[in-house]
């Protein structure tokens, strides 16, 4: 195909037309009887055409994507059939080729003051471009649709072009090799078309863009836990516990005090200092304690016990509430960009 030598003839051919042959058209232009007159050039279009030409020739690097975009505007712009040089150059060198094919066979129709050389060579590229594109048709459910176009070489780092808006069907060409073709559309679900384009081939292919599914809304009523708590059975168990704990205490005192009272009161004879009338009710009182306590304490702790047993039976007779289902994942809309 066209080398990058050629390419730049006719990115200086585009020079000289954003220039000179701008304002020289109707000097060289034969008679308007035989002619038709050629179109305004606004200043607009001026801008946009230098700013590929620009880009083209940036110190970094060719930046042919963004060259082509300038080129079509400045085309729109204006309707310069000049222009279609250069964007038959951009075109092909991002595998546009039907894009290629189009533009080049227009630039060589409608531009009659081609450099001879420059002809032959954009000649030769379309010849090459011709036999070798491999012609799409594509149509899509979804007006506004963006098609995104992934050709995967052997070796190499994977060329990728979008096409769109498309509103209803669009004819591209490609460059034979496996392509992945990808439909997107805001709100819908991408479709995915794998192909093994031939040299010469014609294929079709129709996307329908479904709808993401939406969650279905759980038919089971959320179930409130109402499961007894085991916080009361705990409790009334510890403060048995604590009963029984303060009816060991009381009991030792009693003990203690019983003790004293036979040791001070030998063969029922007490010092005279000795208040046996109180201690001995003293005693009594701590030994009535002791069995209250152990009394209240004992029923206590084995109240607590028996309804903690019937929460636990309680408990494992209620079935857990079935989960909700997980909501469906929709698709997400994701970032493309043109590659080279």
């Amino acid at each position: 195909m066209r080398s990058i030598g050629g390419g730049f003839a006719v990115l200086a051919a585009a020079v000289v037309l954003s220039g000179s042959r701008f304002a020289s058209a109707q000097e060289e232009a034969p008679p308007a009887s035989v002619v038709a007159p050629a179109p305004a050039i606004s200043d607009q279009a001026k801008r946009h055409f230098n700013a590929g030409v620009a880009l083209l020739q940036d110190p970094e690097g060719e930046k042919v994507e963004e060259a082509y975009r300038q080129f079509r505007t400045a085309y729109d712009l204006s309707g310069s059939p000049k222009i279609l040089g250069n964007m038959g150059f951009c075109a092909m060198r991002l595998e546009r080729d039907g894009e290629a094919i189009d533009a080049y066979s227009r630039y060589l129709r409608e531009v009659s003051d081609i450099d001879p050389d420059e002809r032959a060579q954009i000649v030769r590229d379309l010849q090459t471009l011709t036999v070798g594109v491999a012609r799409i048709t594509i149509e899509v459910n979804v007006p506004g649709a963006t098609i995104l176009d992934e050709r995967v070489p052997v070796r190499g780092a994977r060329v990728t072009n979008a096409y769109g808006p498309v509103n209803g069907k669009i004819d591209i060409g490609v460059r034979p090799g496996h392509h992945v073709f990808t439909a997107k559309a805001a709100g819908r679900n991408d479709a995915v078309w794998e192909l093994e384009a031939y040299a010469g081939a014609k294929e079709q292919h129709t996307f329908t863009l479904a709808e993401p599914v939406k969650a279905a809304p759980s038919s089971v009523a959320p179930v409130a836990d109402d499961r007894p708590s085991a916080i009361g059975p705990i409790v009334v168990t510890a403060a048995g516990g604590a009963m029984l704990v303060a009816a060991g205490i009381t009991g030792i005192v009693a003990l203690n005090k019983t003790s004293d009272i036979a040791e001070r009161c030998k063969n029922d004879v007490c010092p005279r200092s000795f208040d046996l009338e109180g201690e001995r009710s003293s005693a009594r009182t701590f030994v009535g304690v002791t069995d209250l306590l152990l009394v209240l304490g004992t029923v206590t702790v084995l109240g607590g016990l028996y309804w903690g047993y019937r929460v636990s039976q309680a408990s494992a007779e209620r079935k857990p509430a079935p989960a909700a289902p997980p909501p469906a994942k929709a698709s997400f809309l994701g970032d493309w960009r043109l590659a080279l």
